[in-house]
């Protein structure tokens, strides 16, 4: 067990398994949803980091730049997932619009939202081995 303790463990655990179906989404061009469970891993792996760093309740804050401020995680790991946040946000507005597109402009703008959901996954790996190193 680690330094957060089984509930710390268990949001670990819930974090992988939402890596896993993220990827198989994305992998089914499900990006939106693929997004969002990219989003719900990083949340708790965010909140396994503060359980362990703290030794209290992670804050019932969805907000992914608080979370990763209680984290305290390195610079550069912090800096890329307060960009993701704001690329879901983005993210979403453009799927909205994708609908209004022609077939050729969608296309290019799925193109695009693929490219930005697998960067976010291999954010979401290194979270995740450096949440699992540092529990």
């Amino acid at each position: 067990m680690g330094r957060g303790g089984p509930q710390g463990d268990g949001l670990l655990k819930k974090a992988v398994r939402d890596f896993e179906l993220a990827r198989r989404y994305k992998d089914a061009k499900e990006l939106v949803t693929a997004s969002l469970l990219y989003n719900s891993a990083i949340e708790r792996v965010l909140k396994a980091l503060v359980i362990a760093k703290t030794r209290k309740n992670p804050p019932k804050s969805a907000s992914i730049s608080y979370l990763a401020t209680q984290a305290r995680l390195p610079a550069e790991i912090h800096e890329e997932i307060i960009s993701l946040e704001d690329e879901a946000s983005e993210m979403m507005e453009e799927e909205l619009e994708i609908e209004k597109a022609e077939e050729d402009t969608r296309s290019a703008k799925m193109y695009n939202e693929y490219n930005k959901v697998l960067d976010k996954g291999s954010v979401v790996r290194r979270l995740i081995s450096y949440a699992e190193a540092n529990k």
